[in-house]
């Protein structure tokens, strides 16, 4: 392992840590590691699992817009942490992966320690490089952290190696001179007219935003545009925050469980301005059908993803931040108001037709829940969800008003990601409130990392919708095979007196009467504290797009 002696001879971490900007740090069992860090000057949260570590640095970075940092032992510890690198990969997080050998000595490469870790995260990192001179270490710390943030964000992995033939720095620069390839300013300004012209002889203009927007800081020029220009706006579940739910011109979330009036709009539009945005499957449903009518402009950093999935007729490789300033400067508003006031009065009247859902008169329903959980929730208030059913009744039902507001695992749809997520959301902004949204299914794959939310007093409140369903398949199984269940069906502890357990206060829920007064309790907690709400067992999600179907194909109800 790591010698307490090494780090004092070689490095000092946490002066190393401190001068690259890092003040909070994640890890798990440490291995000889925290000798080297100064707990003083460090805030460092030591998590049980691997994977929940990650989590935890994810949920610091989207929180923050800075890189999370996550030291991690070798071999299994990198293994288990491959799902929460994956899932920072997928949403574009960025993070710093520390990787270090637990053997002091170089082994056989067939011993139990040994591990080819460059090769194993490769597919998952942004970039990966090796170093075996700790006294490098600071150098290589912000090269990573700069590499992380820079341009379309991402995982970066260091790993401390023994191997004499390790050498980061030739690789660093390579990689910098060609990790973005922004327009150049003249090809830029020509883009930026066109993209005008087209806004302005547009009838049917939708905009169409993405995490991107949300990771470059671009909201404030969204919101202007779209106040001054009065045309509507969809996101994905990535750019929800962007826009306020309560903005008239908010359409809602786009794709297979979009609102019917988000499909509807972009099934119709004759413009649409997609900015950071991937066109993912659950976004565009069947290819052929999605936007037929319209013009399309693809804004993204990262030039691998347009016209990758969707063809378009304006690409524009840029940061979304800097096309959004440039194009509030040249719009003429009054003449886009003018020509599209007539669509937009239309498609704003179509918000009125869904969400929908089924009303239960003595059994909880979920969408229920969220709604009065968002009634005791403030404008600040730091949401992080797992992934299922609840995730999606979340993104309908809570209304958000600021960017960095939603965390949730949007591409790896990764079960387990809330509550060390929250974890590191809430060591990220302290004196914040964060409300950990779950499932009986989801919750049960971290959950032993409630004890860490006690250790450290965070102010998590926990509101796990228990259906006794992994509610998501078992929604699929009962549309599209015919209601043959197959392995949907789960038991669960009582999560309430679980919580006890750990030292969290824990509440119960079976109607809807005693919602709003045990909310109102567990709120006033200053620590963690967790609510279990027995909700409708088969209540579905909806609007719900079925596979290979066009958007506007929605099914709104049962």
């Amino acid at each position: 392992m790591f010698l307490e002696k090494e780090f004092k001879e070689e490095i000092d971490l946490s002066k190393s840590l401190k001068l690259s900007g890092v003040d909070c740090l994640f890890g798990c069992d440490d291995q000889g590691l925290i000798p080297g860090i100064d707990q003083s000057n460090i805030r460092y949260f030591q998590l049980n699992h691997e994977q929940a570590a990650v989590h935890a640095a994810d949920g610091f970075a989207r929180a923050t817009g800075i890189p999370g940092v996550v030291l991690l032992s070798s071999a299994a510890g990198i293994s288990n942490a491959i799902t929460g690198i994956a899932t920072a990969y997928s949403d574009s997080v960025p993070l710093v992966i520390i990787a270090g050998p637990l053997a002091a000595k170089p082994q056989n490469k067939e011993a139990l320690q040994e591990l080819d870790i460059l090769g194993i995260t490769m597919p998952i990192t942004k970039y990966s490089f090796k170093l075996n001179d700790w006294g490098r270490f600071a150098e290589a710390l912000q090269s990573a952290l700069t590499i992380a943030a820079d341009g379309r964000p991402g995982p970066v992995l260091i790993e401390y190696t023994m191997e004499p033939s390790a050498d980061f720095q030739e690789e660093i620069p390579s990689y910098r001179r060609h990790a973005r390839s922004q327009m150049r300013e003249g090809q830029m300004e020509k883009s930026i007219n066109s993209a005008v012209e087209l806004f302005e002889t547009a009838r049917k203009p939708v905009l169409f935003i993405g995490g991107g927007v949300i990771s470059s800081g671009a909201a404030d020029s969204l919101r202007e545009i779209v106040r001054q220009a009065r045309i509507p706006v969809v996101s994905s579940l990535m750019g929800i925050g962007a826009m306020e739910a309560k903005n008239p011109l908010y359409l809602g979330m786009l794709g297979m469980h979009g609102t019917f009036a988000a499909n509807k709009a972009v099934h119709q539009c004759d413009l649409l301005i997609s900015i950071g945005v991937r066109f993912s499957d659950r976004v565009t449903g069947k290819i052929s059908g999605f936007s037929p009518k319209s013009k399309k402009i693809h804004v993204d950093v990262d030039p691998a993803e347009i016209n990758k999935i969707i063809s378009v007729d304006l690409p524009i490789v840029s940061d979304a931040k800097a096309f959004l300033s440039k194009l509030k400067e040249k719009l003429n508003y009054n003449q886009i108001f003018r020509d599209a006031e007539m669509w937009t009065n239309e498609v704003i009247g179509w918000k009125r037709t869904v969400p929908r859902f089924d009303k239960y008169h003595s059994i909880l329903s979920p969408q229920a829940v969220i709604k009065k959980l968002n009634e005791y929730s403030s404008r600040e208030t730091i949401v992080v969800t797992d992934v299922g059913q609840h995730q999606i009744w979340t993104a309908h039902h809570y209304h958000f008003s600021s960017p960095r507001t939603l965390i949730t695992s949007g591409g790896l749809g990764t079960m387990g990601y809330g509550l060390p997520a929250a974890i590191g959301a809430a060591a990220a902004c302290p004196g914040k409130p964060v409300l950990c949204v779950s499932g009986d299914g989801s919750f049960q794959m971290n959950l032993q990392e409630l004890i860490i939310a006690v250790k450290y007093q965070l102010p998590i409140k926990i509101a796990i919708l228990n259906n006794g369903y992994l509610g998501m398949v078992r929604q699929w199984q009962e549309l599209f095979y015919h209601g043959r269940y197959s392995s949907v069906k789960i038991s669960s502890p009582n999560f309430a007196k679980l919580a006890e357990a750990y030292g969290v206060p824990g509440y119960k829920v079976r109607s809807e009467e005693e919602v709003e007064r045990v909310i109102a309790e567990a709120f006033q907690h200053s620590g963690p504290a967790l609510i279990e709400f027995d909700v409708v067992e088969e209540e579905n999600v909806y609007p719900m797009v079925p596979p290979n179907h066009s958007n506007h194909q929605i099914i709104l109800s049962r």
